[in-house]
């Protein structure tokens, strides 16, 4: 705890007052902040580590204080700090980030991507170039998409089809896109932060959720919601960004390394998905029912969320209806592109 509060006060500090005490030091390193959330031993956490490691080796004036386990508050609040640029780098959900970009929520439409490969053809192709003027705009930088991989649906009881989640309690994150998917296929929709679904569960607040293969088995959740329909209604990734302001003040050497601190984007999705396989797989060993829902099955859930996309481009407002357009459009283009 006083690690925390001590970073929360040097986040409150103007940078030029840190570095007041090293006038005697002729090359003082340059401190910067990277913000995130990742758990512990998962592949996030792996990347971020090589991210410092990797600029730090690269840069070696630079010293990265990572803040990957909420030092710096909820999601809001880091990407609130990092606007300000009391945090240079920040990675985050579709979710936490749609306070500045809501046209962000369309990324998780229900049912919008069949196969990882269309979400990468379209994501990368389609819309990297209208977000990164989106964010653009609120004075950040995005470098690139951060992976993270399927939605599924977790529950106390066997879920099989839309209907069976009538009249059930179904946890929705912030993302009016998982409340829009919750509400249209009949459940009452509870929408708690994901530190509280754990309890929510054991007191029977709510009976089951939606989430990636990685926050379910990591989080303990498979102990009291030993269900898993493998729905894939939505595709999570997240954003990496850079307070824009930051960026510009460094050396086009230096913000090369930064652009690529990450890894490359091919590399971190394969170590993700791999990571996610691994894990899915070994679910059953720990007790949890997995549901692979038929073709026919997939359908019935799809054309039950299907009624939330106008409701979530009118939600959304600002540029959504432009980027809607833009996603059909890159989904046409990856039909063509896979039969060629």
């Amino acid at each position: 705890m006083q690690r925390r509060s001590l970073l929360r006060s040097l986040l409150a500090t103007p940078p030029a007052l840190l570095l007041a005490g090293c006038a005697d030091n002729p090359a003082p390193r340059r401190v910067v902040y990277a913000s995130a959330f990742s758990l512990p031993k998962s592949t996030d956490e792996a990347i971020w580590l090589d991210f410092e490691a990797r600029v730090e080796r690269e840069l070696p004036g630079h010293d990265v204080r990572l803040l990957i386990r909420g030092e710096a508050g909820p999601e809001e609040s880091s990407f609130a700090a990092l606007r300000r640029g009391r945090i240079q780098i920040a990675g985050g959900s579709f979710a936490g980030v749609a306070t500045l970009v809501p046209e962000i929520a369309l990324l998780s439409l229900p049912f919008l991507f069949d196969t990882a490969e269309e979400v990468d053809y379209v994501m990368d192709r389609h819309m990297l170039a209208p977000f990164r003027e989106l964010f653009a705009a609120q004075g950040l930088r995005l470098i690139q998409w951060s992976e993270v991989g399927w939605v599924h649906l977790y529950s106390k009881t066997p879920v099989r089809l839309p209907e069976d989640t009538r009249g059930t309690r179904v946890r929705a994150s912030s993302s009016i896109a998982s409340q829009a998917f919750i509400s249209e296929i009949g459940a009452d929709m509870i929408t708690l932060p994901f530190s509280d679904v754990l309890p929510g569960l054991q007191t029977g607040l709510v009976d089951a959720g939606v989430t990636t293969v990685t926050m379910y088995t990591l989080s303990g959740i498979p102990k009291v919601a030993p269900n898993y329909a493998l729905t894939r209604h939505s595709y999570d990734m997240g954003v990496l960004l850079a307070n824009a302001r930051w960026m510009d003040s460094l050396a086009p050497a230096e913000r090369a390394v930064y652009e690529k601190g990450y890894g490359d984007v091919a590399e971190s999705r394969r170590r993700v998905r791999t990571a996610v396989s691994t894990l899915l797989l070994a679910l059953p060993k720990q007790g949890v029912s997995l549901y692979e829902p038929t073709p026919e099955e997939r359908e019935s859930w799809r054309a039950a969320a299907r009624p939330s996309y106008e409701k979530l481009v009118k939600q959304a407002g600002g540029a959504s209806a432009r980027i809607y357009e833009a996603l059909l459009e890159g989904k046409q283009a990856w039909r063509q592109a896979a039969r060629g």
